[in-house]
This record gives C-alpha cells, structure tokens and sequence, in this order.
C-alpha cells in the first residue's frame, strides 16, 4: 500500500511550487499518492493553512511545511515507508 501525502497549496505560491516540483522528483523513487488540496477553497482549510503552506501531512501525523528541502522529505518519507514494513 502506497503512502498517501497531503498536500496543502494555494495559487501564486513560490515555495507551493517548489513543494511541488520536489514530490514530482521523488515519486520516481517511492511509492506515493498526493491528495493537492487547494486551501483557497475552504475558509476554515485556509484559516488553518495560510501562514504555513506549503504544508505537507505524510501518513496521518508527520507534516512538513514552508520550505521544505530534498533532504528533509527524503528522509520523512524513507521514515515512513520503513516504519510501516
């Protein structure tokens, strides 16, 4: 079963795209799902979400969020995957 990544993002947002391009990067090398969640969409979502996107939740509790580098989410999801074998 492949990990699910939520990924919580909004329009015209620099460091949402480089979150972006990093797990397109990745998904050549671990087996993943994103669910992109645009949190203009919902007030509550963006009340939550606005000063820390782009946030990333791996599995049900670990989440990443602002700038996230190669690194540190390699290794977030290379924790998870070993943690559920």
């Amino acid at each position: 079963m492949s990990l699910q990544i939520t990924f919580y993002t909004k329009p015209n947002c620099p460091l949402c795209e480089e979150a972006e391009e990093l797990l397109d990067e990745m998904k050549g090398h671990f087996d993943f799902s994103v669910l992109k969640i645009d949190i203009t969409r919902d007030m509550d979502t963006y009340e939550k979400f606005k000063h820390r996107i782009p946030v990333l939740r791996l599995g049900e509790q670990l989440e990443l969020a602002g700038k996230i580098t190669e690194k540190e989410l390699r290794q977030k999801i290379r924790a998870l995957i070993k943690k559920r074998e």
